[in-house]
């Protein structure tokens, strides 16, 4: 009888991954993280940032030069045009779409290491059962872990994501006791329902587990108490905790492994 292919890839190929088991860990170990790519808008744009920033130190130096060897005007103007108007009027929308969408790397959220090494840490070990470690290991989300969970979708979701990261950087500043991992960072309000729904939602193994139970209690799920604003019935009842506590981590020791990103 024949033997479905897919069987022979997913189910019990051993044959076939015995044959092409590579002669040396190394290719191994190449598959252990994520590809990234090279070549993104955001690459792009943090080149383009800093080639921009070149030529309007570039312009500046040129026009002081110019100023001291040569009286003609149209030369300096064009110097001076290029360093203080053409350049920077490229530079600001592009610096800031660089900036914006690089401080939705995980790696940004891990610079405040005292405040974030835990929860970061701890997404990224292998043993965590805690909810953003269990979609961080799995690739539930390929990219921007922190941000896609912790950024209200809709026209200004990422705008108020935004506006609370200055409040911790604020924060930071001050040397807050959260800042400076002293005390247990607690949640803007309650979490809404809507952004684990943005992916969960439609999808088949959502659907469809324990026997269909999302779909009996879609509408709580999908609706608010207009009295606190918080879910009728949270995601997190079920399914957290989301992130280790503070306490939590101490006790551990912050021994886990970790797995880099």
């Amino acid at each position: 009888m024949a033997t479905d292919a897919s069987d022979d890839l997913l189910g019990g190929g051993d044959d076939l991954l015995q044959q092409s088991a590579p002669a040396s860990t190394a290719a191994v170990v190449g598959i252990e993280q994520p590809f990234h790519g090279t070549g993104s808008a955001v690459d792009w744009a943090v080149t383009t940032t800093i080639v921009i920033a070149i030529a309007m130190i570039v312009g500046a130096l040129a026009s002081l030069g110019l100023e001291r060897r040569t009286s003609r005007s149209q030369i300096l103007g064009a110097a001076r045009l290029l360093g203080l108007f053409a350049c920077p009027l490229f530079l600001f929308p592009v610096s800031n779409f660089a900036t914006f969408e690089t401080s939705k790397r995980v790696e940004f959220c891990a610079t405040c290491h005292s405040a974030m090494d835990p929860y970061v840490n701890d997404m990224r070990s292998r043993d965590s059962r805690t909810l953003a470690a269990r979609h961080f290991a799995n690739r539930y989300i390929q990219d921007n872990q922190c941000f896609a969970c912790h950024a209200d979708y809709g026209l200004f979701g990422e705008a108020k994501a935004k506006v609370r990261g200055l409040r911790h950087l604020y924060y930071w500043i001050s040397g807050a006791r959260t800042a400076l991992g002293a005390e247990q960072i607690r949640h803007y309000g309650p979490y809404q329902n809507g952004l684990c729904l943005t992916c969960h939602a439609g999808s088949k193994r959502f659907l469809e587990a324990k026997n269909g139970v999302h779909r009996d209690i879609a509408q709580e799920l999908a609706t608010d108490d207009p009295a606190t604003g918080k879910p009728v019935r949270a995601c997190m009842q079920c399914h957290g905790p989301a992130h280790v506590s503070l306490e939590q981590w101490k006790l551990r020791g912050a021994s886990a492994p970790v797995i880099d990103e």
